[in-house]
């Protein structure tokens, strides 16, 4: 392993093949998918587009505790959306920052709009431990600076999905009045 620093990027660290599922997947295939690869999620995607997420969490919540049955319930309905996303050239210590914000444990890495990888909490222990006393030193002074100016922090997390109000996809969707909107919703609601 290199040298931890604090100028790595999300791109140096993300994993690249990212198992997705389409929306009208059941959930049984998700599982069965998650067990046969080891891993704890999958990204819902639909025409290499990502619309959410589902996590082993998200499984035992949504369907297991629920008494469904996961060979009819679709990947739509349990998975986590809009889906939280960083760029490949964000910088791991801020990645980390929407993690910790979002109390989320991966984030999907988006390029011009797709699916380019993603990054979990466990990756960035391997590669850079050391970037976790950083990040709680910073979230500490950064959480003293949020009293005075909560907005701008908010501009660290983006949303991808399908827009409340039109339906179109985007990768810049801002929660208002409870719907997640894409630009030109919010452009419209506010003439």
């Amino acid at each position: 392993m290199s040298e931890p620093s604090m100028s790595m990027l999300v791109r140096d660290i993300m994993a690249v093949n990212v198992v997705t599922m389409p929306p009208d997947a059941n959930v049984l295939v998700v599982a069965k998918a998650m067990r046969d690869m080891d891993i704890s999620s999958v990204i819902v995607t639909d025409e290499e587009r990502p619309l959410g997420i589902i996590t082993e969490a998200d499984i035992v919540r949504r369907v297991t505790a629920e008494n469904r049955d996961p060979g009819e319930t679709r990947a739509s309905e349990i998975m986590s959306s809009p889906i939280i996303h960083v760029e490949p050239g964000t910088p791991l210590t801020d990645a980390m920052r929407v993690m910790a914000k979002s109390n989320i444990r991966r984030v999907a890495v988006l390029k011009n709009n797709t699916l380019a990888g993603i990054i979990t909490s466990r990756d960035i222990l391997r590669w850079s431990p050391e970037l976790i006393d950083i990040l709680v030193e910073s979230l500490r002074l950064k959480d003293e600076e949020t009293r005075r100016e909560v907005e701008d922090e908010d501009d660290i997390i983006a949303f991808g999905g399908e827009c409340d109000s039109c339906g179109e996809y985007s990768t810049d969707l801002v929660l208002e009045n409870g719907e997640y909107l894409c630009e030109s919703c919010r452009w419209s609601d506010d003439r």
